[in-house]
């Protein structure tokens, strides 16, 4: 066993390729001390990640990314140490989770206006294509965008989800559409609520203008109640950590971080491992974890 940890991944409780006892099967298989399941806006997928890893003495993580509203680009922040079994916070989850059932038919109609014939029944078909998601009892699954992509590169429509993203689904293209997500200052609230941490996911999806306009939007969060920020992740370059790192001692943040591993090819079309990331690009060891274990007990 390694002494490294990933502190973001995804199951297909949301739009992962694994189920949760898969991943549990691949962190062993990478030799991780410690994973953290964060399936987009559900905790569908914990409890059967949690049984799968008892057997294996794999540290399992509770966790979750929540979708936060946010104009300029893109805010997930993650919560680790969450109760899944909150009504509370499950209801919480629900309420986002309900803004992408509305949303979805309308992408589709969206995109059959542009001459792409999809159905939504494609989309949920996509969505529920594992067997192995029955067998784990993942009746919450969140449908969302990259199942809609993964139907368009099947019709031949584009090749690549970044493709589907880049033309069509990302904010301000074609096909995209809003849908209903919390305040930053709710999501925190509800992960605190739930016990968790709030840890700022991918920082660079942010679109800050510089780096000054970042450091404002992380001390706002901060004023917020916001836990940690995600220095280490897949896609960051060598100054983006470094950034991620000045504004962590800065504002007195945790360091967390992950691969974001949905176990298929990342943004550009590059192949993101669990615990790796790209190419050996993220590397998060166990003393990281034992920081954030050491603040929760505070």
């Amino acid at each position: 066993m390694s002494n490294y940890v990933d502190l973001h991944c995804h199951s297909t409780a949301s739009d992962g390729r694994l189920t949760p006892a898969q991943l549990v099967e691949r962190a062993k298989t990478v030799g991780l001390r410690a994973l953290a399941l964060t399936d987009h806006d559900t905790v569908a997928g914990v409890s059967s990640f949690q049984a799968a890893a008892r057997a294996t003495g794999l540290e399992a993580i509770a966790g979750v990314e929540v979708s936060a509203d946010y104009e300029k680009g893109t805010m997930h922040i993650v919560g680790l140490y969450v109760d899944a079994q909150s009504q509370s916070f499950r209801a919480f989850l629900k309420h986002l989770a309900d803004g992408r059932k509305v949303r979805n038919p309308q992408i589709v109609e969206q995109l059959n206006n542009l001459g792409m014939a999809i159905s939504m029944g494609e989309v949920e078909q996509e969505a529920n294509q594992n067997a192995a998601d029955a067998q784990e009892g993942l009746v919450e699954k969140s449908i969302g965008r990259p199942h809609i992509a993964a139907v368009m590169i099947k019709r031949g429509y584009v090749k690549t989800k970044q493709e589907a993203f880049e033309r069509f689904l990302a904010k301000g293209k074609p096909a995209y559409i809003s849908r209903f997500s919390a305040a930053p200052d709710e999501c925190i609230k509800q992960i605190h609520t739930a016990g968790g941490l709030a840890i700022l996911a991918h920082p660079s999806y942010l679109n800050a203008a510089d780096d000054t306009e970042m450091t404002e939007i992380i001390g706002e969060l901060k004023g917020n109640g916001l836990d940690g920020i995600e220095v280490f992740y897949s896609t960051h370059s060598r100054n983006q950590t470094a950034l991620c790192l000045h504004l962590a001692e800065k504002f007195d943040l945790l360091q967390s971080g992950g691969s974001d591993f949905h176990g298929e090819p990342g943004r550009g079309g590059t192949s993101v491992e669990l615990g790796s990331g790209i190419n050996n690009s993220v590397s998060v060891d166990y003393a990281v974890l034992e920081k954030i274990k050491a603040r929760l007990r505070r």
